[in-house]
């Protein structure tokens, strides 16, 4: 008689528990709801990124990568800490003197305006029999997982729902011309957390023609 040794059933519950907690943490951007003018003028060439970000650090690695968008399009993209490297909050004439100096025709800007936590309950994973069996080869795998699982919590994960605001400004008469809310579900990694929110940005103003 035909029957799966408990080791195998074991490492075949031990990869679908962590596929699946995977799959529920993995980090991911949506535009929630955005907005447009109705004479957003031509495209914006040369943009200040700048990003309302307390930690320092979060900070310049957003507005690197949202730079690193904007310049694969072709816009001559500048971050504000190179010339607004101070922490903090920058008084008007210091954000007046960083466009002045840079050059720059539009400001893209980002914060986050909220955090929600998100419980996901992960049910237990059925055992992974490979190919079919018929009813005896059924019944004697069947008694391994009994015995070595007798019973399997469901996982309940909690990750954070991060709300943020974007919003695009022309220089010239202080213009707002797009703006966004977007969510991104747990983030974990600013580099690569920021570049996939970057891409998906920048991929909007391209397709809506603004940059």
């Amino acid at each position: 008689m035909t029957s799966v040794p408990p080791s195998a059933t074991r490492r075949a519950f031990l990869v679908a528990g962590a596929a699946a907690l995977l799959a529920a943490c993995a980090p991911s951007t949506t535009i929630v709801n955005q907005w447009d003018s109705p004479d957003p003028g031509p495209a914006l060439k040369r943009i200040l990124v700048v990003g309302v970000i307390r930690d320092v650090s979060v900070r310049r690695t957003f507005e690197d990568e949202m730079v690193a968008a904007l310049r694969a399009r072709g816009v001559q993209a500048e971050p504000a800490y190179r010339y607004a490297p101070q922490d903090g909050p920058l008084p008007r004439e210091a954000l007046e003197a960083a466009v002045r100096e840079s050059g720059a025709t539009g400001v893209l800007t980002t914060r986050v305006v909220k955090v929600e936590q998100q419980a996901t309950v992960v049910p237990p994973p059925a055992p992974m029999w490979g190919p079919p069996y018929g009813f005896y080869g059924w019944y004697g795998g069947a008694w391994g997982p009994a015995f070595a699982y007798p019973y399997a919590p469901a996982q309940v994960v909690v990750s954070d729902n991060v709300y943020a605001e974007v919003r695009l400004f022309r220089v010239a008469g202080d213009a707002l011309v797009w703006a966004a809310t977007t969510k991104t579900f747990s983030p974990s990694n600013p580099r690569q957390d920021s570049a996939q929110f970057a891409n998906l940005i920048v991929g909007q103003l391209a397709a809506k023609g603004l940059v």
